[in-house]
């Protein structure tokens, strides 16, 4: 008799559901992850920049100091968040994404400062270049993966809104379309072309947060590859 009642009850109320998890964050945040890492060297490449580092450059290092532990730690509990399904994912995604980019900031001053040392070391404030632009990159694919998923994702369950990123498959209207979502691989392609062609390609921006991204992106990227790198290979020349 107990057996009967227990299989006309619904087994949604014995056993909780598992929390569904989303790959493309996962490997957002892993993203971020490896920008800390490419901070981190970038520090250590900066501080072997300039023979004479002036007090700025020593104010720039010591925020850096705490700034790029910090963020990974912080890449760690949000991996934590992710593996449990928690809702406080995203907050815990915004901090570590204003951590990154308080980073990737300071790290592009550093940038700018050294390039005014007559004494400068060129081979590694090419090296520092480098690492800034990774690092941008990297940043990146996380900043659009955060401020569109959430559209793309109200897109595939059917509701006729505008993401934030216009992929090509949004526009396609094919059975082998329904319930697209970007991969990580699209955010990644998407902040690679922004960072080497200086603005969008194939993907476009449709809202406002994107925008600024991007434009944010674009201007370190010019930075980095025009001013600083150019500087470098005159150095090294």
């Amino acid at each position: 008799m107990s057996r009967i009642i227990y299989e006309m009850l619904p087994q949604t109320n014995l056993t909780s559901p598992k929390p569904s998890r989303d790959m493309v964050a996962i490997a957002s945040i892993g993203a971020l992850a490896v920008a800390g890492l490419f901070d981190i060297a970038t520090g250590k490449s900066l501080s072997m920049t300039e023979n004479s580092p002036t007090a700025v450059l020593y104010l720039l290092r010591a925020l850096d100091l705490y700034t790029s532990p910090l963020t990974l730690v912080c890449v760690a509990f949000a991996m934590f968040l992710w593996f449990w399904g928690s809702k406080y994912l995203l907050i815990c995604v915004d901090i570590i994404l204003a951590l990154a980019l308080i980073a990737l900031l300071n790290n592009l001053a550093g940038l700018i400062v050294s390039i005014f040392d007559p004494k400068v070391k060129p081979g590694y404030l090419l090296l520092s270049a480098s690492l800034v632009y990774l690092e941008n990159i990297a940043v990146f694919v996380a900043f659009y993966w955060r401020f569109d998923h959430k559209w793309q994702k109200r897109i595939s369950m059917g509701e006729k809104i505008h993401p934030a990123v216009m992929f090509p498959q949004n526009s396609i209207s094919s059975e082998l379309m329904v319930g697209w979502r970007p991969s990580f691989i699209d955010y990644l392609f998407l902040s690679f072309n922004t960072a080497s062609t200086f603005g969008p390609t194939l993907p476009i921006p449709l809202r406002a947060s994107v925008h600024i991204g991007m434009m944010t992106q674009v201007s370190i990227a010019m930075a980095v590859l025009i001013m600083i790198a150019a500087r470098a290979i005159g150095l090294i020349a």
